[in-house]
């Protein structure tokens, strides 16, 4: 089993981040096959938690435009 993030007390730049740092160790080439399919299983969950994030702030921004009828922003 990986190692479980708690991502509940981080922002979206600090998931991205951990995210980014994720990719790179596992194109440096230095991991074992375990090592890599846990880091791989951390990416998805944060690459999953990022895709919420940023679902959610999408469904903010269309409902502010639907309410004051702008567009231009």
């Amino acid at each position: 089993m990986y190692h479980k993030i708690n991502m509940e007390n981080l922002t979206f730049e600090q998931l991205l981040q951990q995210l980014q740092d994720i990719v790179a160790s596992l194109e440096s080439g230095k991991l074992s096959l375990e090592e890599s399919v846990q880091k791989y299983q951390e990416g998805m969950a944060l690459s999953l938690e990022c895709k919420k994030r940023l679902d959610q702030a999408k469904e903010v921004v269309v409902k502010k435009v639907d309410e004051t009828g702008e567009s231009d922003f």
